[in-house]
């Protein structure tokens, strides 16, 4: 009896201590999310400005690493909490030994779980609601999700750093946002036919986690033509080499930051390219747009050098502020290329070709813009918008020109003069960004 209300005591204690370090670990699990939503506001204040490559670079991996700090104090937070509930429990049994009981009970022989296998998955490694996955509870690398499982919900792999396969059935419809964050030994992913959405979702900092985010060995993935919306960040600094999107919309970041991509292949069932989709994929040589595409986002294609062969579909009506540019470290990389301007188009943004040694002409049916010897001019060329980076010697405005866009001249360190007429009576600024 005495031992018993000594041990009621000392759990008390315990949970008394407990206590007030859960309280430290929950005020540094807040200051954490202050940082990170500041580093998160910087992050996009860069993009948006078209800092560096480096510096970018190096800013998206500091964020990383405090996302990592936060989760795994977030954990040890949450830890506490379970050893909190567990101690309570404990503390009601001893009370219970301390009263002298009234009932007898007879204990069962408990009987031993097989271990998981370590090469194919079983039925009881999966942690289901109704028909829906919510948990992966196996050991396997290779994991088969059973046909009849119709979702696989958010954060269901978190983290699983053991799978390197996995294969969903046709009857799966949705793949949350999280499903498999940071799996970074997953290299392949098999997607069924009957997958509608790859999702993603935001915490209450606003983080996002997209369904394969930072999964970075991640090579090999199949988008079916019954994926209609691929969301923000869902693949995000994965290593894929090459995509093709039959049918699905592409959200913000979808694929940014995936610096194995080197070929894009956009169907005619899609219809709009969100900002920063492919942003920073630098390894990437060939895009195709598809004729079904309406709106390139902002910076969709930014920051990715390599692009040397370029097809924009021909409904194309929008092509966003620096859809295709190139920041300063990264010029020196770009090749040599042309590409056409659909007579669809009717909008283009602000330096959407800044930085590109792209020569640039415009299908002759448009009715917005035109172009001469590479150069992009509004239709009836008294608005001189985009002279191309990888253009070499004197230049001379055409007479009919009366303004000059902003970001006209920004990074042609190749042209040696400009001679402007006298019937120019409008300059935006800048103009001569990182030229001459």
């Amino acid at each position: 009896m005495k031992h018993a209300i000594k041990t009621v005591l000392l759990v008390s204690a315990l949970i008394a201590v407990a206590a007030c370090n859960k309280n430290k670990e929950s005020a540094d699990v807040a200051a954490l999310a202050k940082q990170l939503n500041e580093m998160q506001a910087k992050l996009e204040a860069a993009e948006s400005a078209n800092a560096g490559a480096e510096e970018i670079e190096r800013m998206k991996k500091e964020l990383e690493e405090q996302k990592e700090r936060a989760e795994r104090r977030r954990e040890r937070r949450d830890g506490g909490e379970r050893g909190n509930r567990q101690r309570s429990s404990e503390t009601e049994t001893a009370e219970e030994v301390a009263t002298p009981a009234t009932t007898t009970a007879t204990a069962t022989p408990a009987t031993a779980t097989p271990a998981a296998s370590t090469s194919t998955s079983s039925a009881g490694d999966f942690q289901m609601t109704g028909t829906v996955l919510t948990k992966y509870r196996g050991s396997s690398k290779n994991v088969t999700i059973p046909n009849g499982v119709t979702g696989i919900a958010k954060d269901a792999f978190f983290k699983n750093t053991n799978i390197t396969s996995v294969t969903i059935p046709d009857s799966v419809t949705d793949i949350g946002g999280g499903a498999f964050y940071f799996c970074t030994s997953l290299t392949s992913a098999t997607i069924g036919n009957g997958v509608t959405r790859i999702g993603s979702y935001k915490d209450d900092r606003g983080f996002v986690y997209g369904a394969f985010y930072g999964c970075s060995n991640l090579a090999s993935v199949n988008i079916p033509n019954s994926v209609t919306i691929i969301e923000e960040g869902a693949f995000q600094g994965t290593a894929l080499t090459s995509v093709n999107i039959p049918n699905a919309n592409i959200g913000k970041n979808a694929f940014d930051s995936c610096s194995k991509l080197t070929s894009v292949t956009i169907g005619n069932g899609v219809t709009s390219i969100g900002e920063h989709a492919f942003n920073y994929c630098h390894s990437l040589t060939s895009v195709t747009i598809g004729n079904g595409v309406t709106s390139i986002g902002n910076n969709a294609f930014g920051n990715c050098p390599k692009i040397t062969s370029l097809t924009i579909g021909n409904r194309v009506t929008s092509i966003g502020d620096g859809a295709f540019v190139v920041g300063t470290d990264d010029i020196a990389k770009t090749g040599n290329a042309s590409v056409t301007i659909p007579a669809s188009v009717t909008s283009i943004g602000r330096g959407a070709f800044s930085g590109r040694n792209f020569a640039i002409n415009v299908d002759s049916g448009n009715t917005a813009y035109s172009s001469a010897d590479g150069v992009l001019y509004n239709k009836n060329k008294t608005s001189l918008i985009q002279y191309p980076t990888g253009k070499t010697g004197a230049f001379t405005i055409p007479n009919s020109v009366t303004n000059i866009e902003n970001d006209a001249f920004s990074y042609c360190a190749r042209l040696t003069s400009v001679n402007i007429p006298n019937s120019v009576t409008r300059v935006h600024t800048p103009l001569l960004t990182s030229t001459l």
